[in-house]
């Protein structure tokens, strides 16, 4: 018999230096601080698999403390706003958006399970409930970046559903480009055997025959003997994009 186990899977980020959005960004997130340096060139673009760091609190000198997220798909809402797609774990609704040390974004709608402490990984969380809803969108405010809704080997043309044995590929902000099979789907979550990190949650997922988007990255998963504890592989599980989208209050893919 073989047990799961789970670990939401982003990562902390201390100590990294912002800049706020530049002065043609129509709107600063709430609690945006200028450094005193640029400490990187203005990102110009942010696509799927692109890291994006959510912003926790100020530790003043314009450095946050922040959790490194992936992004996962592009989509338009019903009103025609174009926004981006990521795990809820991430962030909360209004926290900034990081991309290359500089502020780009804040969080719109975010929904995620409530987590503990991580028994098997010290200073950790794992959710409690590793089926409740894990999604976040994110507008971007600065609009010098553009919002893309394909990147690489990621262009996504129709969403999908997953089923057992799809060949399908993610992309993390850490890993990068892996790819693996479905092996499991229960409800708005997808199982594959494909390895992953912390960081890339919120990544997107596809399936290699169309091109379909299926899911985004919430968590790493050991699979376990339940009865002799011993490891027998690792997994990565995902919320489905379509239940995303639904949830999201009707969002379409976008181009």
């Amino acid at each position: 018999m073989t047990a799961a186990t789970t670990a939401a899977v982003a990562t902390a980020v201390s100590g990294t230096a912002y800049a706020a959005p530049t002065p043609s960004s129509p709107t600063a997130p709430a609690g945006a601080t200028t450094a005193a340096a640029t400490p990187s060139p203005s990102p110009k673009s942010v696509g799927p698999g692109d890291r994006i760091d959510i912003l926790q609190r100020s530790l003043g000198d314009g450095r946050f403390a922040a959790l490194q997220c992936t992004m996962g798909f592009a989509v338009v809402t019903p009103s025609g706003q174009r926004l981006g797609v990521t795990a809820g774990h991430c962030g909360s609704p209004d926290q900034p958006v990081g991309r290359q040390q500089w502020i780009i974004g804040e969080i719109v709608q975010s929904k995620s399970p409530a987590v503990k402490p991580d028994p098997k990984r010290p200073g950790q969380f794992m959710p409690v409930n590793p089926f409740g809803p894990d999604w976040a969108t994110f507008r971007v405010t600065d609009n010098t970046v553009k919002l893309l809704g394909s990147q690489g080997r990621i262009a996504p043309r129709t969403v999908g559903t997953a089923k057992v044995g799809n060949k399908v590929c993610q992309m993390g902000s850490v890993n990068g480009f892996r790819c693996g099979t479905v092996i499991k789907v229960q409800g708005d979550w997808i199982l594959t055997d494909i390895k992953t990190t912390p960081g890339d949650s919120g990544g997107p997922l596809v399936r290699t025959s169309d091109g379909a988007a299926l899911g985004i990255i919430t968590d790493a998963v050991t699979l376990s003997d339940s009865d002799t504890g011993q490891v027998k592989g690792n997994a990565t599980q995902y919320y489905s994009l379509p239940a995303v989208l639904a949830a999201a209050g009707g969002d379409r893919l976008s181009p």
